[in-house]
């Protein structure tokens, strides 16, 4: 029995396969010239048929994928962090069905109405992209003067349809959370620590190509206010989990408890005689500040590495103090290696 929130990824892409397949195979019979062939008369005839009913249907067909086409850019602005997810929900497959749908009927009312001898190509345009326009569009017949307060004569043409797509939106929406909880989950599994997922996260933030710097400005205050000491562990924990996802996508995801979990498994498996870096780091960053401060002064040589750490060390305004505590483990763990880091505990 499948998990009540299921793989939308994998739906969705097993349907575009099945969709691709069954466009090519026609487009295929459709294209091989089959007349003069000793195939069967009816295999032919079906042909010349499905032919002249694919030219019928053509241009209702090209108007609603301009609709769908509008639906979708919807969607995806809407939830520009899981366009996939979005558009694979029931929901969402509802939005952009009622967008192809109406721009069908809106064609077929403008065919039936237009002048003899309009242009075809003029006509399908005209409709797909206009009809969403005019659906979506506030009309304000005359405007008050005077200041008296009193509002303005207006036609709300797209009201029905904003309420139809506030009720979609917000569907999605739900279907989206059980999603997104599947998946912080499973790497709250592998990653106990808030300083680990901090560490994670800010990986993950720095190894964004596309953000711009206005975005990498915002995430990181995210990232800090998740990590803020008055923020629960807990919760402190699932905002982080939450945000490298939005951040990496589910396949970063699957690949960070996967490693995680391929390096637990090692760890089991070799008994536990070479320390994990991960697990050094995580032990050493739950040692108070001054004390971590002096095992480092202690056994690192040059003044180089000292610096370094007296510079860690230092407090900065809004830099929660085990942000600080996990540098100074990972620079520990980095020039002492994990075996040597992990006797500095005792």
């Amino acid at each position: 029995m499948p998990p009540p929130a299921a793989d939308l990824r994998r739906r969705f892409n097993v349907g575009l396969a099945l969709a691709v397949v069954g466009l090519g195979a026609l487009a295929l019979f459709l294209a091989l010239p089959l007349e003069g062939t000793s195939l069967h008369p009816l295999i032919i005839d079906f042909q010349g048929r499905l032919l002249d009913a694919i030219y019928l249907l053509a241009p209702f067909a090209l108007v609603g994928a301009l609709g769908a086409g509008v639906g979708l850019a919807e969607l995806t602005s809407a939830f520009n962090e899981y366009p996939r997810e979005a558009v694979a929900s029931r929901w969402g497959q509802y939005l952009v069905g009622l967008n192809a749908l109406a721009a069908v009927g809106a064609y077929l009312v403008a065919r039936l109405y237009a002048p003899a001898g309009v242009d075809q190509m003029v006509l399908i345009l005209g409709v797909g992209v206009g009809f969403p326009t005019l659906i979506r569009t506030k009309f304000t017949l005359a405007r008050q003067f005077g200041g008296s307060g009193q509002p303005d004569l207006n036609i709300d043409v797209g009201w029905l349809y904003e309420q139809f797509q506030r009720l979609c939106k917000d569907q999605i929406d739900i279907e989206l959370m059980a999603y997104r909880r599947r998946f912080v989950d499973r790497l709250l599994i592998r990653f106990t620590s808030v300083q680990e997922l901090y560490q994670t996260a800010q990986y993950t933030l720095n190894a964004r190509a596309t953000l711009t710097p206005e975005q990498q400005t915002a995430r990181l205050e995210e990232l800090k206010q998740a990590v803020d000491p008055k923020v629960p562990p807990e919760l402190a924990r699932l905002n982080l989990g939450l945000l490298i996802l939005e951040l990496g996508g589910v396949a970063y995801i699957d690949l960070l408890a996967q490693a995680r979990a391929r390096a637990q498994a090692d760890d089991s498996r070799g008994g536990g005689d070479t320390p994990l870096p991960d697990a050094v780091i995580k032990r050493l960053a739950d040692l108070p500040l001054a004390q971590l401060k002096q095992a480092a002064l202690a056994n690192l040589k040059t003044p180089e590495e000292k610096a370094r750490v007296e510079s860690l060390a230092e407090p900065v305004p809004g830099l929660p103090e085990v942000t600080q505590r996990a540098s100074i483990a990972r620079y520990l763990v980095d020039r002492l290696g994990a075996d040597s880091a992990s006797r500095l505990e005792e």
